[in-house]
């Protein structure tokens, strides 16, 4: 499908392997809004494998725009002076205002772009969204009402059942692939109310599927990502800044770095000026090692007359310098090596990269939490199928049955595929001292061509064996499964050469990334909403805690919930301490509460506030808002008696200031404007490429733009 010369841009991004994930995806969309629309375009555009768009059968909306579903401005005046003052019909630029006596027109092309005679949104979108690639299979589903649509089943519907995307089909009534590839599957949620997130939410988070959940609120929007369960690996995160993987502090070298070394002189036995400049600052930062070691196995810069200790008689030497002086003295040892360190390129990327050689070439602390949660005993429980029933596989490998996660959940085969590798590098480490793979490419560096292809050389040899020591070890760990499976199958197989050294590349940047459940989040905010009362039986069999005494096992438990908890209300404190500096009222974290409210006000009435429009029933309106406003603060943990912030003192439980932003998300009475939605639409898919691909860090877990001062932040709730 995909061709180098089409997507040579974003290949650039996240290689073939993005690509490849990219083109194996079914990205469904849940409402047709303006965001939904942009976000699914921004997805079309790079090649996803296979589009769905679902929207029921609502005969009102921006087809049917009356006086009581148009946004209003500050007045309430006839005239067109107000921003808001327009009706919805105009607010998504992608879906113009139909005519209800016409068509979406069937192609004549022999393609796979969805062909339908109907007129509806989802119909509409499919089509013209497929439009925009030839290579996308698109189809759209009519459902009754999204809110009372069986998302469980719907999912499990697209996870199990085969069919044709697109095809000759009209309408999305089976599902199966064109090929036997395997599909993940993402959804994205667009602007919909609590009544059809939270079940949604609750059906992705049983099934491990990845949610995105976006709105585009008057000036405001909001992109929550809901991980998968049990957590989102990523292999690929591409910081903004790689460390060179050079094991110069090592003692001694690998071989075959030490046999590089052997081959050039000591420095100051080259007398060739040229020769000279075109050493590496590798070799001449090793020899000035070995030069500060002798120094000191000698008794250092005495040269060892004066009498020791019995202490420092019986401490080893140290093998790289630690301290700010020994760490000078090396410096020193490196500029005098050179005969004119200004005009001596090698020796002065020598002098900048010196700290390369007590650079601590072990794992860091954050890759260390990512290996510290996978335990080798549960991985082993995990990847064997014991009974056939146990056997069912979704479209990305996932797993139901004695398999599944804490809380019933299902495992897909991708992190159990994490967990076998994060499994052998935890023995690789015991075997090789804590150090993990070497990387095995090396930076630009000054340097004549033999002596630089013959370091290259050496670090991808060295390379080479320790993915050959790794693939031995999940070799044997594959054995292992299959003895203690007693003839019962496996979930997972021995990964491909090309992921093994992706992993082993990457393996000094692994993150994991796991966020609540949304439908958790909005139960702890506003326990008393009516909507979270109706979900009540779904929702009991979730414990919401996983404290110390409880069972491990539970099969009704969240993951981690409790440090999640915990992480994410400190993580909240701290961001009412970073107000925005040009206008302290225009900080994104305050008008996500205003957003919250909102809501909550929903669940209440059936309708977003400034439905009426007269002045009593607006202000009426605003001090509902405001009520929730101060109870979801309270809920949210951001009011601590004095340990309150004084950002949420002055414009939360102020209430002239409270009630002001307040009134304006009133007044924006649910209006969307297609310019925040095609804002909040691509941060959506932004963050839709990083799950897809695992490549990148998603956002944790919420971010909210304020169009009105166009700022934007990222919180955890």
């Amino acid at each position: 499908m995909a061709t180098t010369d089409k997507y040579d841009r974003q290949l650039r991004l996240w290689g073939a392997s993005g690509q490849r994930a990219l083109g194996q995806t079914l990205v469904a969309l849940i409402g047709t809004s303006a965001c939904g629309t942009e976000a699914l375009k921004n997805l079309v555009l790079p090649g996803v494998g296979s589009i769905l768009v679902v929207d029921d059968d609502d005969e009102g909306g921006m087809d049917n725009a009356t006086p009581t579903n148009v946004a209003h401005g500050t007045t309430k005046s006839d005239d067109n002076a107000s921003l808001f003052k327009f009706a919805l019909a105009n607010s998504n630029f992608f879906l113009s205002p139909k005519d209800p006596s016409t068509t979406v027109a069937a192609n004549d092309d022999d393609d796979d772009r969805p062909t339908t005679s109907s007129s509806s949104n989802a119909a509409r979108a499919a089509t013209l969204l497929c439009e925009l690639n030839p290579d996308v299979h698109g189809q759209y589903l009519t459902v009754p009402s999204l809110e009372e649509m069986d998302y469980q089943s719907f999912l499990t519907s697209l996870l199990l059942v085969e069919s044709s995307y697109g095809s000759s089909a009209v309408q999305m009534t089976t599902m199966t692939s064109t090929n036997n590839s395997k599909k993940s599957l993402l959804i994205i949620a667009a602007d919909q109310p609590s009544s059809v997130l939270l079940p949604l939410s609750h059906a992705c988070y049983m099934n491990s599927i990845p949610l995105i959940a976006i709105r585009s609120y008057g000036l405001l929007g909001t992109v929550r990502v809901q991980t998968p369960s049990p957590y989102h690996p990523i292999i690929e995160s591409r910081p903004s800044v790689r460390k060179p993987d050079l094991r110069l502090g090592t003692m001694p070298p690998f071989d075959t770095l030490q046999a590089v070394c052997e081959t050039v002189s000591k420095l100051d036995s080259i007398v060739d000026t040229k020769d000279r400049s075109h050493v590496p600052f590798v070799i001449i930062l090793l020899q000035a090692l070995d030069e500060w070691r002798n120094g000191h196995s000698s008794g250092g810069e005495n040269g060892g007359n004066e009498e020791k200790t019995d202490e420092a008689a019986h401490k080893p030497p140290p093998s790289i310098p630690k301290t700010m002086a020994e760490k000078d003295e090396f410096r020193s040892i490196v500029k005098n090596m050179a005969n004119n360190i200004n005009n001596e390129i090698n020796f002065e990327e020598a002098m900048r990269l010196a700290h390369l050689v007590w650079a601590d070439d072990q794992l860091s602390e954050d890759v260390q939490s990512v290996i510290d949660k996978v335990d080798e005993m549960s991985f082993f429980r995990n990847v064997i199928i014991e009974s056939p029933d146990d056997n069912n596989m979704d479209v990305d490998g996932a797993t139901s049955g004695s398999g599944s996660i804490s809380g019933g959940a299902v495992m897909s085969s991708h992190v159990l595929q994490f967990q076998l590798l994060i499994v052998a590098l935890k023995r690789y480490l015991l075997a090789n001292n804590n150090y993990p793979p070497l990387e095995g490419t090396i930076p630009d560096m000054t340097s004549d061509t033999s002596r630089f292809v013959a370091l290259q050389e050496a670090y991808r040899s060295r390379a080479e064996a320790d993915r050959a020591q790794l693939c031995n070890i999940i070799t044997s760990l594959l054995d292992e499964c299959k003895e203690q499976a007693n003839g019962c199958a496996l979930r997972i197989a021995m990964p491909s050469d090309d992921v093994i050294q992706t992993f082993c590349k990457n393996v000094r940047y692994l993150r994991m990334l796991e966020t609540r459940p949304l439908y958790v989040e909005y139960i702890l905010q506003d326990k008393t909403s009516p909507v979270v009362t109706s979900y009540s039986a779904m929702f009991d069999s979730m414990k919401l805690s996983s404290s110390e005494g409880s069972s491990s096992s539970s099969s009704n438990t969240i993951n981690n919930f409790d440090t999640l908890q915990s992480d994410a209300r400190d993580d909240l404190q701290s961001s009412t301490m970073d107000p925005y500096e040009t206008d302290p009222v225009q900080t994104p974290l305050l008008w996500w509460i205003a957003l919250r409210a909102c809501d909550a006000f929903y669940d209440r009435h059936q309708h977003y506030p400034g439905k009426h429009d007269q002045e009593l029933a607006l202000e009426a309106d605003a001090n509902e808002v405001y009520s929730c406003m101060l109870e979801i603060v309270q809920s949210s943990g951001l009011v601590d008696g004095e340990n309150t912030s004084e950002l949420i003192k002055e414009y939360i439980l102020d209430k002239v200031k409270g009630k002001d932003l307040a009134r304006e998300v009133v007044r924006y009475d649910e209006a969307e404007i297609h310019t925040v939605a095609a804002v909040v639409g691509g941060v959506a898919s932004q963050e839709a490429v990083k799950l897809i691909t695992g490549q990148y860090v998603p956002i944790d877990d919420t971010y909210v733009y304020n169009g009105i001062a166009s700022t934007a932040g990222v919180y955890r709730f």
